[in-house]
Formats: structure tokens, sequence, C-alpha cells
């Protein structure tokens, strides 16, 4: 019953971001479905109740969007820094190296903000199931691009 509240809980979080994005259709869908999959998971994995549910889901959606802004701006400094190596004759400048250690410093401050955020959930999960997340997260992303490859395989 802990179980079906929780996807419901899930379900009710999931599907009111779909009417906020204005992205492409089919992009936002399978991305949804995703995330959707991975948190269903997740609550089954670390057997959350409702509450830590709340916490834990609450908790890191603040992380992953501190996230997303951070790889955002990464990713503008790289566009910067090919249009630079484009438009520039002396490819061997201070400039640049400005501009490299500035990228360099966004993935720092990525890699900090998943050490803050794991290290804030002790008060919410046990360490057990914060070591369970951990690898969920790696196992996760090693089936999501495994699936990846292979769909792009067979489309060939």
């Amino acid at each position: 019953m802990k179980t079906f509240f929780s996807i419901l809980f899930v379900f009710i979080l999931v599907f009111p971001s779909f009417a906020q994005d204005n992205g492409p259709q089919r992009n936002r869908k399978g991305q949804g479905k995703i995330e959707e999959l991975e948190k269903i998971k997740l609550i089954d994995v670390l057997q959350m109740d409702e509450e830590t549910t709340l916490k834990f889901f609450a908790r890191r959606n603040e992380y992953q969007n501190k996230v997303k802004d951070l790889m955002t701006s990464a990713n503008d400094q790289l566009d910067k820094i090919s249009d630079y190596i484009k438009n520039n004759g002396d490819k061997n400048t201070v400039e640049l190296k400005k501009m490299i250690n500035e990228y360099l410093s966004y993935n720092e401050a990525i890699a900090k903000e998943k050490t803050k955020f794991i290290n804030s959930l002790s008060d919410i999960l046990s360490y057990e199931q914060i070591s369970k997340l951990l690898v969920f997260e790696k196992h996760f992303r090693e089936e999501l691009r495994k699936l990846l490859f292979r769909s792009r395989m067979n489309h060939q």
C-alpha cells in the first residue's frame, strides 16, 4: 500500500511538469518517461515511505535544478570557446586560458553540488539507502546508455 501511494505521489509530481515545458513534444515525452521510471525505481530500491519520498524528491529536484543551471553555463562557455577559436588567429592567448578555466570551474561546481547533495541526505536516508542511491544512479545511467546505443544501432 505504501508503494502505491509513493508511486501515486511521483505521478502527481511528474505530470504537472509536462504542462510547463514548451520543448519539442517528442523529446519531452521520452525524457519525462525516463524520469518517471527513474523515480519509481528509486522509491522501490530505497524503500522510502511517503514522508521520506516527499523530502527526498524535493531536495533532489533542488539539486538537479542547480546542476542544470551549472551545466547550461558550462555549455555556454564551451560555445564561447568555440566561437573564440573560429574567430581569432592567435589560439594560444591569455583570454583563451581564462575561458578554459571558467569552463573547468563550472565542472568543479557541479561536482561540489553533488557532494553537497549526497551529504545532505543523511538526515532523511540511512547510509545504506544513500549507498543504494549511488549504485542505482550508476547502473541506471549505464542501462540507459546501453538502450540508447542499441536503439541507434537498430535504426541504422
